[in-house]
């Protein structure tokens, strides 16, 4: 089994390649910019015992064919070194916050040419390719279902991957692949609390667990949905938020 990562030199994307080597997947690490971090993920990932190869593609391209270029390029590297992934992970996506009078144009356009676009068009391009069945797993988040004063744009792109979650799944069922979507919430990091004290406070009054939620869960909730054991969901978007979500609007 193969499986290719998006976002994978580090943080959430490690997690999860390594979650899914563990689980008996080799793993195509792709990364944009961190060439080092990539590298680390793929020694994690054979700590398992699994391959991981670290696969080179930036896919924050505004032309079209470029970007249909750039993903096939990715998918073609994926196969030749990796293999054919069944289980695609869509993890990769602008993660600014920017208030509202600092949102002009090209500022949404770093959401939609960063995030949306590439994701769409990796969903299409590895799907077509999955003729044995295969999964999807779009990393949407909590900010996605429930708006936030400073996450407008963030908010907005991850809404919109949830809807694809929905949407392609109708379409891609019949053909034998499932598309299902993850919404974390606050995830814990090194120094989260120290860099952002009053936004930790407020979230873990606000979560029915009291705390973030870690890494190894969400990686933990994707291996899960990317296994036999989930044949049957599909279409939907599980949040992992400790209870956030759970918590009375007011």
């Amino acid at each position: 089994m193969t499986a290719l990562v998006t976002g994978a030199s580090g943080g959430l994307g490690r997690a999860v390649a390594v979650a899914l080597a563990a689980a008996g997947h080799d793993v195509g690490v792709h990364y944009r910019g961190d060439a080092d971090g990539a590298a680390g993920t793929c020694r994690q990932v054979e700590h398992t015992g699994r391959r991981g190869v670290a696969l080179h593609a930036d896919l924050a391209v505004v032309d079209a064919a470029g970007l249909d270029a750039a993903v096939a390029d990715l998918l073609d590297r994926c196969a030749a070194e990796v293999g054919e992934p069944s289980v695609l992970v869509l993890n990769a996506a602008p993660q600014d916050h920017l208030p509202w009078d600092d949102l002009d144009t090209a500022a949404w356009d770093a959401h939609l040419v960063g995030g949306l676009r590439p994701s769409a068009a990796l969903l299409r391009g590895a799907t077509t390719r999955m003729t044995d069945g295969g999964v999807v797993v779009v990393v949407g988040s909590v900010e996605g279902v429930r708006a936030t004063a400073a996450g407008a744009a963030y908010g907005a792109t991850k809404a919109a991957l949830h809807h694809l979650v929905a949407s392609s799944a109708q379409v891609l069922g019949r053909r034998g692949v499932r598309v299902v979507g993850v919404a974390p919430g606050l995830v814990h990091r090194e120094g989260l609390e120290q860099d952002w004290p009053e936004g930790v406070a407020r979230w873990r009054a606000a979560s029915a667990l009291g705390r973030p939620v870690l890494a190894l869960e969400v990686a933990a909730t994707i291996a899960f949905l990317s296994s036999p054991a989930a044949s049957g969901i599909t279409g939907t978007t599980v949040a992992v938020d400790a209870g956030w979500s759970a918590a009375p609007g007011w």
